[in-house]
Protein backbone atom coordinates (compact mmCIF):
# COMPACT_ATOMS: atom_id res chain seq x y z
CA UNK A 1 0.00 0.00 0.00
CA UNK A 2 2.69 2.40 1.08
CA UNK A 3 4.59 1.60 -1.94
CA UNK A 4 1.73 2.05 -4.37
CA UNK A 5 0.90 5.43 -3.14
CA UNK A 6 3.67 7.66 -4.98
CA UNK A 7 2.11 5.81 -8.25
CA UNK A 8 -1.75 7.22 -7.19
CA UNK A 9 -0.36 10.38 -6.54
CA UNK A 10 1.82 11.02 -9.53
CA UNK A 11 -1.65 9.46 -11.71
CA UNK A 12 -3.74 11.68 -10.25
CA UNK A 13 -1.16 14.94 -10.57
CA UNK A 14 -0.93 14.43 -13.92
CA UNK A 15 -4.53 14.06 -14.67
CA UNK A 16 -5.19 17.31 -12.57
CA UNK A 17 -1.88 18.85 -15.22
CA UNK A 18 -4.37 17.29 -18.10
CA UNK A 19 -7.38 18.66 -17.30
CA UNK A 20 -5.69 21.75 -16.89
CA UNK A 21 -4.41 21.91 -20.42
CA UNK A 22 -7.02 21.15 -21.44
CA UNK A 23 -9.08 24.16 -20.34
CA UNK A 24 -6.59 26.48 -21.62
CA UNK A 25 -6.68 24.84 -25.31
CA UNK A 26 -10.26 25.61 -24.75
CA UNK A 27 -9.86 29.10 -23.84
CA UNK A 28 -7.61 30.00 -26.27
CA UNK A 29 -10.06 29.49 -29.61
CA UNK A 30 -12.77 31.74 -27.76
CA UNK A 31 -9.75 34.89 -27.37
CA UNK A 32 -9.12 34.35 -31.28
CA UNK A 33 -12.85 34.39 -32.25
CA UNK A 34 -13.28 37.35 -29.62
CA UNK A 35 -10.43 38.88 -30.80
CA UNK A 36 -12.20 38.24 -34.79
CA UNK A 37 -15.07 39.68 -33.87
CA UNK A 38 -13.92 42.99 -32.24
CA UNK A 39 -11.22 43.31 -35.46
CA UNK A 40 -14.69 42.50 -37.75
CA UNK A 41 -16.58 45.11 -35.96
CA UNK A 42 -13.93 48.08 -36.77
CA UNK A 43 -13.71 46.88 -40.61
CA UNK A 44 -17.54 46.90 -40.41
CA UNK A 45 -17.84 50.62 -39.11
CA UNK A 46 -15.38 51.79 -41.53
CA UNK A 47 -17.14 50.59 -44.39
CA UNK A 48 -20.11 51.74 -42.91
CA UNK A 49 -18.64 55.23 -42.36
CA UNK A 50 -17.26 55.29 -45.91
CA UNK A 51 -20.36 54.19 -47.44
CA UNK A 52 -21.99 57.29 -45.68
CA UNK A 53 -19.02 59.63 -46.66
CA UNK A 54 -20.22 58.20 -50.09
CA UNK A 55 -23.48 59.41 -50.08
CA UNK A 56 -22.77 63.11 -49.00
CA UNK A 57 -21.65 63.82 -52.21
CA UNK A 58 -24.24 61.83 -53.88
CA UNK A 59 -26.49 64.22 -51.82
CA UNK A 60 -24.18 67.43 -52.50
CA UNK A 61 -24.25 66.57 -56.09
CA UNK A 62 -28.28 66.39 -56.61
CA UNK A 63 -28.66 69.74 -55.03
CA UNK A 64 -27.62 71.87 -58.35
CA UNK A 65 -29.85 69.35 -60.16
CA UNK A 66 -32.38 70.50 -58.00
CA UNK A 67 -31.45 74.12 -58.44
CA UNK A 68 -31.56 74.06 -61.93
CA UNK A 69 -35.24 73.65 -61.68
CA UNK A 70 -35.71 76.71 -59.37
CA UNK A 71 -33.20 79.33 -61.36
CA UNK A 72 -35.11 78.37 -64.96
CA UNK A 73 -38.62 79.21 -63.09
CA UNK A 74 -37.67 82.86 -62.10
CA UNK A 75 -39.73 85.46 -63.84
CA UNK A 76 -38.63 86.49 -66.71
CA UNK A 77 -37.03 89.95 -67.05
CA UNK A 78 -39.55 93.30 -67.90
CA UNK A 79 -40.44 93.86 -71.68
CA UNK A 80 -39.78 96.62 -73.66
CA UNK A 81 -42.89 98.37 -73.52
CA UNK A 82 -43.33 97.96 -70.01
CA UNK A 83 -39.68 99.65 -69.73
CA UNK A 84 -40.83 102.74 -71.70
CA UNK A 85 -43.94 103.08 -69.75
CA UNK A 86 -41.85 103.13 -66.39
CA UNK A 87 -39.17 105.42 -67.87
CA UNK A 88 -42.04 107.78 -69.61
CA UNK A 89 -43.92 107.50 -65.42
CA UNK A 90 -41.12 108.63 -63.96
CA UNK A 91 -40.82 111.55 -66.35
CA UNK A 92 -43.11 113.55 -64.92
CA UNK A 93 -45.55 116.11 -66.82
CA UNK A 94 -42.95 117.15 -69.21
CA UNK A 95 -42.88 113.95 -70.75
CA UNK A 96 -46.62 114.57 -72.12
CA UNK A 97 -45.02 118.22 -74.04
CA UNK A 98 -42.08 116.29 -75.31
CA UNK A 99 -44.43 113.54 -76.24
CA UNK A 100 -47.01 115.85 -78.22
CA UNK A 101 -43.88 117.73 -79.53
CA UNK A 102 -43.17 114.31 -81.11
CA UNK A 103 -46.51 113.80 -83.13
CA UNK A 104 -46.56 116.55 -84.56
CA UNK A 105 -42.67 116.45 -85.77
CA UNK A 106 -43.78 112.71 -87.12
CA UNK A 107 -46.63 114.18 -88.70
CA UNK A 108 -44.37 116.10 -90.25
CA UNK A 109 -41.81 114.11 -91.44
CA UNK A 110 -44.12 111.71 -93.16
CA UNK A 111 -45.86 114.35 -94.72
CA UNK A 112 -43.11 116.23 -96.18
CA UNK A 113 -41.06 113.17 -97.17
CA UNK A 114 -44.26 111.93 -99.23
CA UNK A 115 -44.51 115.39 -100.88
CA UNK A 116 -41.42 115.99 -101.11
CA UNK A 117 -39.60 112.67 -102.63
CA UNK A 118 -42.49 111.49 -104.30
CA UNK A 119 -45.11 113.80 -105.80
CA UNK A 120 -42.96 116.46 -105.83
CA UNK A 121 -40.04 114.69 -107.83
CA UNK A 122 -40.82 113.81 -111.33
CA UNK A 123 -37.27 113.41 -112.62
CA UNK A 124 -36.84 117.02 -114.28
CA UNK A 125 -34.26 116.11 -116.90
CA UNK A 126 -36.73 113.35 -118.14
CA UNK A 127 -39.58 116.00 -118.04
CA UNK A 128 -38.00 118.88 -119.91
CA UNK A 129 -36.41 116.31 -121.89
CA UNK A 130 -39.94 115.88 -123.16
CA UNK A 131 -41.13 119.29 -123.21
CA UNK A 132 -38.59 120.69 -124.96
CA UNK A 133 -38.99 118.21 -127.88
CA UNK A 134 -42.33 118.93 -128.18
CA UNK A 135 -41.60 122.22 -128.75
CA UNK A 136 -39.11 122.06 -130.87
CA UNK A 137 -41.49 120.18 -133.11
CA UNK A 138 -44.10 123.34 -132.98
CA UNK A 139 -46.52 121.11 -130.59
CA UNK A 140 -47.10 124.04 -127.63
CA UNK A 141 -50.92 122.47 -127.17
CA UNK A 142 -48.85 118.82 -126.99
CA UNK A 143 -46.50 120.66 -124.14
CA UNK A 144 -49.58 121.77 -122.61
CA UNK A 145 -51.16 118.93 -121.89
CA UNK A 146 -47.32 116.65 -121.19
CA UNK A 147 -47.14 119.25 -117.94
CA UNK A 148 -50.65 119.05 -117.46
CA UNK A 149 -50.64 115.74 -116.58
CA UNK A 150 -48.27 116.42 -113.49
CA UNK A 151 -48.86 117.94 -110.25
CA UNK A 152 -45.29 118.86 -109.38
CA UNK A 153 -44.75 122.75 -109.06
CA UNK A 154 -42.21 122.26 -111.85
CA UNK A 155 -45.01 120.76 -113.80
CA UNK A 156 -47.66 123.76 -113.25
CA UNK A 157 -44.73 126.72 -113.66
CA UNK A 158 -44.08 124.97 -116.76
CA UNK A 159 -47.63 124.78 -117.98
CA UNK A 160 -48.20 128.44 -116.61
CA UNK A 161 -45.51 129.50 -119.33
CA UNK A 162 -46.57 127.40 -122.02
CA UNK A 163 -50.08 128.91 -121.71
CA UNK A 164 -48.78 132.54 -122.25
CA UNK A 165 -46.32 131.20 -125.66
CA UNK A 166 -48.24 133.75 -127.62
CA UNK A 167 -47.82 136.83 -125.27
CA UNK A 168 -43.69 138.66 -124.88
CA UNK A 169 -41.46 137.56 -123.22
CA UNK A 170 -42.29 139.77 -120.82
CA UNK A 171 -45.40 138.14 -120.19
CA UNK A 172 -44.21 134.84 -120.05
CA UNK A 173 -41.88 135.80 -117.54
CA UNK A 174 -44.88 137.01 -115.26
CA UNK A 175 -46.93 133.91 -115.92
CA UNK A 176 -43.57 132.09 -114.00
CA UNK A 177 -43.53 134.60 -111.18
CA UNK A 178 -46.76 134.39 -110.92
CA UNK A 179 -47.31 130.48 -110.45
CA UNK A 180 -43.69 130.23 -108.83
CA UNK A 181 -45.52 132.31 -105.66
CA UNK A 182 -48.39 130.03 -105.07
CA UNK A 183 -46.10 126.98 -105.68
CA UNK A 184 -42.89 127.49 -103.83
CA UNK A 185 -44.52 127.68 -100.25
CA UNK A 186 -45.60 124.30 -101.09
CA UNK A 187 -42.21 122.94 -101.53
CA UNK A 188 -40.85 124.40 -98.11
CA UNK A 189 -44.12 124.36 -96.22
CA UNK A 190 -43.91 123.20 -92.78
CA UNK A 191 -40.31 122.19 -92.99
CA UNK A 192 -38.98 124.92 -90.88
CA UNK A 193 -41.59 123.56 -87.92
CA UNK A 194 -39.58 120.83 -87.39
CA UNK A 195 -36.20 122.59 -86.38
CA UNK A 196 -38.70 124.46 -83.84
CA UNK A 197 -40.37 121.14 -82.06
CA UNK A 198 -36.62 120.08 -82.06
CA UNK A 199 -35.32 122.46 -80.06
CA UNK A 200 -38.96 123.24 -77.97
CA UNK A 201 -38.34 119.50 -77.22
CA UNK A 202 -35.09 119.94 -75.79
CA UNK A 203 -36.01 123.08 -73.56
CA UNK A 204 -38.92 121.15 -72.03
CA UNK A 205 -36.22 118.31 -71.38
CA UNK A 206 -34.17 120.78 -69.50
CA UNK A 207 -37.07 122.63 -68.03
CA UNK A 208 -37.76 118.99 -66.07
CA UNK A 209 -34.84 118.37 -65.17
CA UNK A 210 -35.09 121.48 -63.00
CA UNK A 211 -37.89 120.67 -61.57
CA UNK A 212 -36.44 117.26 -60.78
CA UNK A 213 -33.28 118.59 -59.22
CA UNK A 214 -35.83 121.04 -57.29
CA UNK A 215 -37.75 118.06 -55.84
CA UNK A 216 -34.69 116.47 -55.34
CA UNK A 217 -33.16 119.13 -53.20
CA UNK A 218 -35.99 119.49 -51.42
CA UNK A 219 -36.45 115.98 -50.47
CA UNK A 220 -32.78 116.46 -48.99
CA UNK A 221 -33.35 119.49 -46.96
CA UNK A 222 -36.96 118.76 -45.69
CA UNK A 223 -37.99 114.78 -46.18
CA UNK A 224 -38.56 112.56 -43.50
CA UNK A 225 -35.57 110.15 -43.32
CA UNK A 226 -38.05 107.42 -44.60
CA UNK A 227 -39.28 109.22 -47.20
CA UNK A 228 -35.98 110.93 -48.32
CA UNK A 229 -34.19 108.07 -50.27
CA UNK A 230 -37.53 107.78 -52.56
CA UNK A 231 -38.05 111.06 -53.18
CA UNK A 232 -34.54 111.55 -53.69
CA UNK A 233 -34.60 108.95 -56.37
CA UNK A 234 -37.94 110.05 -57.92
CA UNK A 235 -36.42 113.55 -58.22
CA UNK A 236 -33.39 111.97 -60.11
CA UNK A 237 -35.08 110.42 -62.57
CA UNK A 238 -36.91 112.66 -63.45
CA UNK A 239 -34.36 115.15 -64.43
CA UNK A 240 -33.02 112.42 -66.28
CA UNK A 241 -35.58 110.93 -68.01
CA UNK A 242 -37.03 114.34 -69.40
CA UNK A 243 -33.49 115.36 -70.82
CA UNK A 244 -33.33 111.88 -72.20
CA UNK A 245 -36.44 111.86 -74.27
CA UNK A 246 -36.11 115.56 -75.10
CA UNK A 247 -32.96 114.51 -76.69
CA UNK A 248 -34.75 111.37 -78.26
CA UNK A 249 -37.14 113.71 -79.70
CA UNK A 250 -35.03 116.36 -81.28
CA UNK A 251 -32.04 114.74 -82.89
CA UNK A 252 -34.11 112.61 -85.48
CA UNK A 253 -36.02 115.80 -86.06
CA UNK A 254 -33.10 117.99 -86.60
CA UNK A 255 -31.61 115.08 -88.78
CA UNK A 256 -34.54 114.76 -91.14
CA UNK A 257 -35.07 118.66 -91.42
CA UNK A 258 -31.65 118.82 -92.84
CA UNK A 259 -32.68 116.23 -95.44
CA UNK A 260 -36.22 117.67 -96.56
CA UNK A 261 -34.75 121.49 -96.21
CA UNK A 262 -31.70 119.92 -98.94
CA UNK A 263 -34.55 118.30 -100.97
CA UNK A 264 -36.74 121.05 -100.91
CA UNK A 265 -33.58 123.68 -102.00
CA UNK A 266 -32.75 121.25 -104.97
CA UNK A 267 -36.89 121.47 -106.34
CA UNK A 268 -36.68 125.32 -106.06
CA UNK A 269 -32.85 125.21 -107.75
CA UNK A 270 -34.77 122.92 -110.53
CA UNK A 271 -37.91 125.44 -110.86
CA UNK A 272 -35.37 128.17 -111.62
CA UNK A 273 -33.33 126.24 -114.05
CA UNK A 274 -35.86 125.04 -115.87
CA UNK A 275 -37.98 127.83 -115.93
CA UNK A 276 -35.73 129.97 -117.37
CA UNK A 277 -35.06 127.35 -120.13
CA UNK A 278 -38.28 127.16 -121.52
CA UNK A 279 -39.03 131.07 -121.66
CA UNK A 280 -36.35 131.10 -124.16
CA UNK A 281 -36.84 127.91 -125.60
CA UNK A 282 -40.33 129.90 -126.45
CA UNK A 283 -38.73 133.19 -127.26
CA UNK A 284 -36.72 131.20 -129.82
CA UNK A 285 -39.68 129.16 -131.32
CA UNK A 286 -41.50 132.53 -131.96
CA UNK A 287 -38.66 133.89 -133.56
CA UNK A 288 -38.40 131.30 -136.09
CA UNK A 289 -42.08 131.17 -136.31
Amino acid sequence: MLRSLPIVLLAALCLSSGTVLAQQTATVPDSAASDSTMAADPAAADTTAAAEEEAVPADTVAAPADSTPESAEQPASPGLISEAARFFREGGFAMWPILLFFAAGLAIMIERFVFLYFKANIKPEEFMARIADLIRKGSIEGAIATAAEQDAPLARIIEAALRNYRGTERDIQNAVDEMALAELPRISARTGYLAMLANVSTMVGLLGTIFGLIQAFAAVSAADPEAKGRILASGIAMAMNTTAFGLIVAIPQLIVHSFLTSKADGLIDDIDRYSVMVINMLAQARKEA
